[in-house]
């Protein structure tokens, strides 16, 4: 048992002498006239005893120690239950070679400083972030960015991964280029992600149109979101955060993202699409409407990847949008589709430079045919995700086959499609000109 002098003798404030052993600490204070005072805690309440002299209050504060550290003190008006909630925190503190009396002491003392502003955990968390906080170098936001798309650069992700990671984050690097990611709040990339300024590609490259920007809603500003949210957990692992505590990027909110009108193609509109658009863009639509495959990944498929004798699609990692290897099966409305117009190698549907001139040129195609259905964005796709939950009842299946999510699914495409018109949908197959082409190859084989 230990007894510390106190400041109090050099004319400091303060106890004359601290007697602590067993995780229990009993100041002993200057009462004045040679009187002392102990101050203990007992019964959750702050306990005071006075003595007339030093040296019997520290036989009594030695006393005290026995008492508290065995639980002894007060035990009489215990009840049962009293007793077994006291010997629980005993043994909770036992390991920390804290006392009960101490450990009381403690939580009184923080939670005084606190005052009702948070708890001592949440406060603890805090001062180890601080602490950490401190020996953390201040990264310039716009090098933990050139960090990050180095690492996720192909072959590591997909072109397609990289490229919307670095058009998102170049956006972010323009404010905060030279800003420490350490000093960058959630009110930063609330406000960041409120006026996203839009870009246009020119043969001189991408340009940043002038103007306030505008606000991200949706699945964009979530878009947005996830990948801010990679790049923070990124800094976290290389030092440049704090660890163990969520990032200033996990605290932006998820917008919703639930369309309540979700449209998809009927089976009447499907028809006609198919029946009126160019040989040229047919593999693309079939795809995209009867194995649900983005438009992006479809640019980039080549009829290798395509085995009509086995019924699948193969959709490799480096042509994925989230970077991983997939195979989709090929229906028999999708081969009737695919079989006119199979080679041993080759781009599967127009290609072009980027994905955007895809959608643009695939746009004037539908235009030019004059099809007379109104297009829907990403439609193909919806209508695959309708149709195919109706067919085989599965959301993991669907959700893998699209590499998409199960909650996605279930918000938006459950109960869009009945089970007559699913019977529908699968009668959809060439005809007119594309009917009597699979007819030729079916007579020469």
């Amino acid at each position: 048992m230990a007894s510390k002098s106190s400041p109090e003798t050099s004319g400091k404030r303060g106890p004359l002498e601290v007697v602590e052993s067993k995780g229990v600490r009993i100041p002993i204070y200057d009462a004045g006239q040679g009187r002392v005072l102990l101050s203990y805690y007992a019964e959750g309440e702050r306990k005071l005893v006075k003595r007339k002299d030093l040296a019997s209050g520290r036989q009594r504060a030695k006393e005290l120690v026995e008492e508290l550290s065995t639980g002894t003190a007060h035990v009489a008006t215990f009840s049962p239950k009293q007793a077994a909630v006291v010997n629980a925190a005993v043994d909770i503190l036992q390991p920390l070679d804290i006392g009960l009396a101490e450990a009381a002491r403690q939580v009184a003392a923080a939670n005084e400083i606190l005052g009702g502003i948070g708890t001592i955990e949440e406060a603890a968390r805090l001062l180890v972030a601080e602490r950490q906080r401190q020996k953390i170098p201040a990264k310039p936001f716009g090098e933990v960015v050139k960090e990050f798309l180095e690492v996720i650069k192909p072959p590591a992700r997909s072109y397609r991964h990289w490229s919307d990671a670095s058009g998102r984050l170049s956006l972010a690097a323009d404010k905060f280029a030279t800003v420490p990611i350490l000093d960058i709040r959630t009110i930063d990339l609330e406000n960041h992600l409120d006026c996203i300024r839009r870009r246009v590609r020119t043969k001189a490259g991408l340009r940043t149109l002038p103007g306030p920007g505008k606000k991200t809603k949706g699945r964009n500003r979530n878009n947005y979101r996830g990948v801010l949210c990679n790049l923070f957990s990124f800094a976290q692992r290389r030092g440049y955060l704090p660890r163990n505590i969520p990032t200033e990027a996990d605290h932006l909110m998820e917008a919703p993202e639930r369309d309540a009108n979700v449209e998809i193609y009927q089976p009447g509109e499907m028809q006609t699409i198919m029946d009126g658009l160019p040989d040229k863009w047919i593999p693309f639509a079939a795809i995209g409407a009867f194995a649900g495959c983005r438009a992006a990944e479809i640019h980039r498929l080549d009829w290798k990847d395509i085995d009509l004798e086995e019924r699948h699609i193969t959709v490799e990692s480096s042509k994925s949008k989230t970077g991983k290897r997939r195979v989709v099966p090929i229906s028999d409305t999708l081969y009737a589709y695919l079989k006119p117009y199979a080679k041993d190698s080759g781009w599967v549907c127009p290609h072009y430079s980027h994905d955007s001139t895809l959608s643009q040129e695939f746009k004037q195609a539908w235009d030019k045919a004059g099809i007379k259905v109104e297009k829907i964005d990403n439609g193909f796709r919806h209508s695959y995700a309708s149709y195919r939950i109706e067919e085989v009842k599965s959301l993991p299946q669907v959700a893998w086959e699209m590499n998409t999510s199960e909650r996605k699914l279930r918000d938006n495409y459950l109960e869009l499609v009945s089970a007559k018109k699913l019977e529908i949908w699968k009668k959809i197959m060439p005809s007119g000109r594309l009917a009597k082409k699979l007819a030729e190859l079916t007579e020469a084989f």
